[in-house]
């Protein structure tokens, strides 16, 4: 008897399994809340099966589910539908205080049209009772969901422009479906002033960063094609929450070729407002590895670094501007500057090193700054010593050569001081007199016998 109740079991959980499988649907849910109302709303397309959609609707005043198929037409009063495409339908269905009402509409193939109207189980007459009830809850029907959407929206824009279908957005109940009408509007072939008050709109009335991010992204080339949409775009962008989104819309941006550096530098605002080091990092990263930077925008992708609080991802940065191709020499105090504010010895130490690689300017000011910025940053011998030998393989000058030493006292370790000449001493034999001088007070102060010998034997 087990065994058989085991295999019931299993066949059952087969069956459910196959179910799972070959149903594919899509849904969403929202809820929306305001001063005065909240209304949550749930969304439901099975389109593997017959193309179907259904919409769930919940407020203080009204719930209602609807179910429908094919191209739904609203008439211009939103109080009928007059419109069903072949072999579609709607039913609307209402429960409000027990009483149960529904509407049922079915096109055939000739293009006719059957409405049918019920009350419980009970079908009562369409044209006495039901296309009254029909005309009082389709606005609220046509601005809660999608349907007739896209007749609407070319209703109004005929009617009155973009301004009256932005109006008509207003009273819309849902991100998803406000972002729908955006959508729609913005295949019409829009003036500038048009897209500005467009753009504006949806920065204002779309709260969802996902709904939003996608109007920015889908409609870019538009959007930024002067720089009042440009203005209008920044504006709108700095409405997502979201470091995720707004990472994702400055991509777009960033790998748009028809983008010129001014545009670039202007849209680098938006990515103020991104406070993730992890999302700022990959803005800038993304910025240096598809584009060809002039000056001017070197130097906001430096000064935007700061920004980042993270020594791992500043470093990532930091490195990343050095790779460049060129750093132009107004860049390099800033750069400087920042490269001030990595307070780790180890990373501080490993953008020092990348810098000397590449893109130390041999500029005796340069080294002087550089010098400076290892003496405030950087506590551990061990790193300092690190970076001083890095400067040992540079080509100085001999005053370079008596800067740098002079700035070597500042080690304490008589390890690491030692082990700091011994790699200068190969610079020094070849320099002048004052370089090895300066040599030998830097090498006074080692106290071990030991790693002086060391030191003063590798001179001449």
């Amino acid at each position: 008897m087990l065994s058989v109740k085991k295999a019931s079991k299993h066949i059952l959980t087969c069956i459910f399994l196959t179910f799972c499988i070959i149903s594919s649907t899509t849904s969403w849910a929202q809820t929306s809340k305001t001063k005065t109302k909240s209304v949550s709303f749930s969304y439901h397309s099975d389109k593997d099966a017959d193309g179907s959609t259904r919409v769930k609707y919940k407020s203080k005043t009204n719930n209602f589910d609807i179910e429908y198929k094919g191209d739904i037409t609203i008439s211009n009063d939103d109080k009928d539908i007059i419109g069903v495409s072949n072999n579609g339908y709607i039913e609307i269905r209402k429960s409000s205080f027990g009483s149960k009402r529904r509407i049922v509409i079915e096109a055939n193939g000739n293009g006719q049209l059957t409405k049918s109207y019920y009350v419980g189980r009970s079908e009562k007459n369409y044209a006495s009772e039901g296309k009254v009830w029909l005309a009082e809850i389709l606005p609220e029907v046509v601005r809660t969901t999608t349907i007739g959407a896209e007749s609407r929206v070319k209703r109004f824009y005929t009617k009155g422009g973009a301004s009256s279908v932005l109006t008509e957005i207003t009273n819309l109940k849902s991100d998803f479906v406000k972002s729908t009408y955006f959508k729609l509007l913005l295949r019409n072939n829009l003036s500038n002033t048009e897209l500005v008050s467009t753009i504006k709109k949806a920065g204002v009335e779309i709260n969802s960063d996902h709904y939003l991010s996608g109007i920015l992204q889908e409609n870019q080339k538009a959007f930024l094609a002067n720089d009042k949409t440009i203005a209008a775009y920044i504006q709108a962008a700095k409405s997502i929450q979201s470091d995720h989104y707004v990472t994702n819309v400055l991509k777009k941006v960033i790998n748009d070729g028809d983008i010129n550096d001014e545009q670039m530098g202007s849209l680098l605002e938006i990515s103020k407002d991104v406070r993730s080091d992890h999302y700022l990092t990959q803005i800038l990263k993304e910025i240096m590895d598809n584009r060809t930077l002039n000056s001017k925008n070197t130097m906001r992708i430096i000064e935007l670094s700061k920004d980042i609080r993270s020594d791992h991802y500043k470093t990532e940065v930091l490195k990343k501007v050095i790779n460049k191709k060129s750093l132009p020499s107004d860049a390099y105090t800033a750069y400087m500057t920042t490269l001030e504010d990595v307070k780790s010895d180890h990373y501080a130490t490993e953008v020092i090193k990348k810098l000397l690689d590449s893109k130390f300017d041999g500029k005796t000011s340069s080294l002087s700054s550089l010098l400076d910025l290892v003496d405030k940053n950087i506590s551990s011998d061990h790193y300092t010593t690190t970076i001083f030998k890095k400067l040992a393989k540079q080509r100085l000058s001999d005053d370079q050569l008596v800067v740098t030493l002079n700035a070597a006292t500042t080690i304490r370790s008589d390890h690491y001081l030692s082990e700091t000449l011994l790699a200068f001493s190969n610079s020094v034999n070849r320099g002048s007199a004052k370089v090895k001088q300066a040599y030998k007070n830097t090498a006074k102060s080692i106290s071990s016998d030991s790693y002086y010998g060391k030191a003063i034997k590798a001179i001449n």
